[in-house]
């Protein structure tokens, strides 16, 4: 028994010392992997020389969501001068206030400055001081009357120029005067940063058959505008023509209540048989009002800048001259049937 204990020891010794080399061995060589891949990420956190890269300088402008009060508690509309030239084929600024909710500018054709009154749901069309136009808060609206004569004037601003119109519905003679008891309308101009220029040519035409008068009424707008920006100071210049003819706005009767034909005289003919609103017969002798409206429009803004760059917390913070120069010549027409 001692004999064969004497042989197992050394065999279960060797079968160790087997077991433990074949065991070091693939720990041994996994080992060195670990290693190189230590030294790779310890390079790639050595710090490296940053790059710079200059930029050119960067302007930011912000410009007032509204030129109109916002702490009013009330319907504010707004549309920029983007959409305009998108969306809305003006031919004067009062086209911009044409898609206004609850809002009216009684313009009966292209070219009617003399009617072409402000109207809301508040207060109609007779009452046109009873609405306030401005531009860039310098009052445009003519109130020596109440009526459609007494226009606003919508001349002083040019669709080209418009940044944004601003408009606020009900009365609110608390930031405003007594007269916006139907709307208030702001228009905000803008003065060019770089040179640019503007120019078109548009023209238009209806035919018109009423009664005896059959004809076709037409008319041509052409527009020029150039501006620039250097430094603190900029300019901006436009001229525009608008040659308009309108269609007739009412027509010349004779109730046939009121008279008999006479024995002297001169004989005419051509007048319509028709019915008034009261289903009584009259004669329609001719139309009437049918005006030919030719614009001729100069405009020259000069701004200068208080600081440069200009924080324009207030209409006051910039300087700005405007001049304007303007003639309007209109021969109204009538015909007789």
């Amino acid at each position: 028994m001692q004999k064969l204990l004497l042989l197992a020891r050394p065999s279960s010794l060797a079968l160790s010392i087997q077991v433990a080399l074949f065991l070091s061995v693939p720990a041994f060589a996994q080992s060195s992997p670990s290693i190189q891949t230590n030294t790779e990420e310890q390079a790639k956190l050595v710090p490296t020389a940053p790059t710079v890269k200059t930029l050119s300088a960067i302007n930011v402008t912000g410009n007032r969501p509204t030129s109109i009060p916002s702490y009013i508690p009330t319907t504010i509309e707004t549309i920029t001068g983007q959409e305009i030239a998108e969306k809305i084929n003006a031919t004067d600024a009062e086209d911009a206030l044409k898609y206004f909710p609850s809002l009216l500018v009684r313009k009966r054709f292209i070219g009617d400055f003399d009617h072409a009154v402000l109207a809301s749901r508040a207060s109609g069309t007779g009452n046109s001081a009873r609405s306030l136009v401005y531009a860039d808060g310098i009052l445009l609206s003519n109130l020596l009357g109440n009526g459609a004569n007494f226009t606003p004037r919508w001349a002083l601003v040019t669709p080209e120029e418009i940044e944004r119109v601003d408009v606020l519905y009900g009365p609110f003679s608390a930031a405003y005067p007594g007269n916006s008891v139907g709307a208030v309308v702001d228009y905000v101009t803008r003065m060019p940063t770089q040179f640019e220029g503007h120019a078109s040519a548009g023209y238009f035409s209806q035919p018109f058959k009423q009664y005896g008068t059959h004809a076709t009424y037409s008319g041509a707008q052409f527009s020029a505008s150039l501006g620039d920006r250097n430094g603190e100071f900029s300019w901006w210049l436009n001229a525009n023509r608008l040659d308009s003819e309108g269609q007739p706005i009412a027509f010349a009767t004779k109730s046939l209540s009121q008279g008999t034909a006479g024995s002297n005289g001169l004989a005419v003919s051509g007048a319509v048989a028709s019915l008034n609103q009261r289903n009584e017969p009259w004669l329609i002798l001719g139309d009437t009002n049918q005006n030919n409206t030719r614009q001729e429009n100069f405009k020259a803004k000069f701004a200068y800048d208080c600081c440069r760059p200009c924080v324009r917390i207030t209409p006051s913070a910039c300087g700005k001259i405007m001049l304007i120069a303007r003639r309007t010549v209109i021969r109204a027409t009538q015909t007789v049937m």
